[in-house]
C-alpha cells in the first residue's frame, strides 16, 4: 500500500486538497512508525495490521469530534470528521448482522459445536478470526443472542 499511497498523496495535492493530503500523510506515518517501532523490528506490514492502525485512527479521530463538540467546537469537529471519510476509504465494508449470523452457522457446522453460554468465547473468536472487518461488540451481541 506504500506505493499507493506515495500516488495518492501526490494526487491530493496536486488537486490542492488539503484535508486528503493531510490524512494519507498521516497514514504514511502511523506506517513508517509502526515498522520503526522496536516491538516490530524485522517484522513486515501485513494488510491486517495496516486495517488495525487505520482503525484506531479512525478511533482517535471519533473520539475527538465527540470532545470537540462538546466544547462547542463545531469547525474543529467538522475538520476531524472531514478526515475520518478519508480514513474510512481505505477500510474494508463492515461486517452485517447477516454477515456474522452465516459465519456462526458455518463455525457452528464445522466445528461441531453446541450453541451454549459456555461457548461463546470459542464462537466469538472464531467469528473475529473469520470476519476481520467485524465490530467486536456486534460480533458478541449476535453470538449472544444465538446461544441457549
Amino acid at each position: 500500500m506504500k506505493n499507493e499511497l506515495n500516488a495518492l498523496i501526490m494526487e491530493a495535492m496536486k488537486n490542492h486538497d488539503s484535508v486528503r493530503t493531510e490524512s494519507l500523510r498521516a497514514i504514511k506515518g502511523a506506517f513508517l512508525n509502526w515498522q520503526t517501532s522496536k516491538e516490530n523490528a524485522g517484522k513486515e506490514l501485513t494488510e491486517a495490521d495496516e486495517i488495525q492502525l487505520i482503525k484506531k485512527m479512525v478511533k482517535q479521530r471519533a473520539e475527538s469530534v465527540e470532545q470537540y463538540i462538546a466544547a462547542g467546537r463545531k469547525e474543529l469537529a467538522d475538520a476531524e470528521q472531514a478526515q475520518i471519510d478519508v480514513l474510512e476509504e481505505f477500510l474494508p465494508k463492515a461486517a452485517t448482522d447477516q454477515d456474522i449470523l452465516h459465519t456462526f452457522s458455518q463455525v457452528k457446522e464445522a466445528n461441531g459445536w453446541v450453541a451454549e453460554k459456555k461457548n461463546m468465547g470459542l464462537f466469538v473468536k472464531a467469528i473475529k478470526a473469520a470476519l476481520p472487518n467485524a465490530d467486536g461488540k456486534l460480533v458478541a451481541q449476535v453470538v449472544q443472542n444465538q446461544l441457549a
